[in-house]
């Protein structure tokens, strides 16, 4: 949450060019192995709602999972899907973008998936706020008057949903 906001200042005072420079994700070959940039795009948000509403869902959801399965879990899922739903992201439309809207996707589904598979974990999603992150997920693709990154939505909730499912079969296997 901190390095968002430290990004999202430095954006906001004049910096714009050369933070996302630094920070995107790789758009070149000889950006491909500069491996910040397969996490640090998730640092880059371009407006005081992308912030505020990706920051909020991650002070919640990230502080659930690491209440109940510790700073390790947060940051693999973090690092996962950072880099897949960057990856899901560039290839449909480039380098041009930023935000941990795909991580919040990522906790999301992650959540779903052990609500339902895992309860006695104790984390889990209420079904309005899984429907509002679904229908809030289907409208950035059928509106056409902001650019959202609805593919690293799409593969950050996917990769969540599958990272889920495979920790609620370990923990069913390990209660068993």
């Amino acid at each position: 949450m901190g390095l968002c906001i430290v990004v999202f200042a430095l954006l906001q005072l004049g910096v714009q060019s050369e933070v996302f420079a630094t920070l995107h994700f790789p758009a070149h070959a000889s950006q491909q192995w500069q491996l910040w940039r397969w996490f640090t795009h998730a640092f880059l948000h371009f407006s005081v709602i992308h912030i505020a509403f990706n920051v909020l869902w991650w002070w919640q959801l990230g502080g659930d999972v690491e209440k109940k399965l510790g700073a390790g879990k947060l940051l693999s899922l973090f690092l996962f899907s950072a880099a897949t739903s960057g990856l899901g992201q560039y290839w449909v439309e480039g380098a041009n973008f930023g935000g941990l809207s795909g991580v919040v996707y990522a906790l999301v589904g992650y959540l779903w998936m052990l609500g339902y598979y895992a309860p006695k974990l104790g984390l889990g999603l209420s079904k309005p706020i899984v429907g509002f992150m679904l229908v809030w997920l289907v409208l950035g693709f059928v509106q056409p008057f902001m650019a959202i990154a609805n593919t690293a939505h799409l593969v950050g909730l996917l990769c969540g949903v599958a990272m889920g499912l495979l920790d609620a079969n370990k923990f069913n296997k390990k209660a068993a």
